[in-house]
């Protein structure tokens, strides 16, 4: 748990200089405006990146496959921590948001679609950021085939970045909205797979003592 500490501190200083020095909101709109400045002769499928469609298929295709999988495999405690993982998040989040109440970023910079909730942190990214790490967790810890194995988890780093990044392109968030989603995206994600860690500890042990 110390790491858990260790970022909670550093997420906690990063969210008072966020909220205390104005000079962050200046870089992230200056940010925004490079960015889409310099993406502007890229192909339109960047925008698709940010399509609600997109997105939830994103989550409940892993969420289908994660379930089937334990329900297979009667591990039924790992079917509420992947399911859990994105909602916990979501619902944390969303708390957090009202409290901290950070402006989006200015509306001329948003070509996606406006939004009267607050920006800080980004709820999309930490969600995907959540789902798509217990994905990395889960088939690195039961998948055998070497080459699935990576190549779902390159795919699911390549989707928690492209998604984060999708959400500064189309200036519904600031750069440090989205930096802030990873950070408190993994304090979660640690105490998640704390969480599966204790329970295949303890479906060893039960299955130790009925053999003995």
């Amino acid at each position: 748990m110390k790491k858990a500490a260790i970022i909670i501190i550093l997420f906690a200083l990063y969210t008072a200089a966020i909220c205390k020095i104005p000079a962050v909101t200046k870089w992230d709109t200056a940010v925004i405006v490079f960015i889409q400045q310099r993406m502007s002769l890229l192909p339109d499928w960047l925008s698709f990146i940010n399509s609600q469609k997109l997105y939830y298929t994103m989550i409940y295709l892993p969420l289908a496959a994660g379930v089937i999988y334990f329900a297979i495999k009667k591990m039924y405690a790992d079917i509420v921590i992947l399911a859990a993982s994105p909602y916990i998040a979501y619902g944390f989040n969303t708390v957090f948001k009202n409290i901290i109440s950070r402006p989006r970023p200015p509306l001329e910079l948003q070509t996606g679609i406006h939004t009267n909730t607050y920006s800080y942190v980004s709820s999309h990214t930490i969600i995907t950021m959540c789902l798509w790490g217990m994905v990395i967790f889960y088939v690195n810890k039961y998948c055998k085939n070497k080459i699935l194995k990576t190549i779902i988890t390159l795919f699911s780093i390549t989707w928690i970045l492209l998604l984060g990044f999708s959400r500064v392109l189309t200036g519904v968030h600031n750069p440090t909205d989205v930096i802030g989603a990873y950070i408190l995206g993994a304090i979660f994600l640690i105490f998640y797979i704390k969480a599966a860690n204790l329970t295949e500890k303890r479906n060893k042990d039960e299955a130790r003592t009925c053999n003995n």
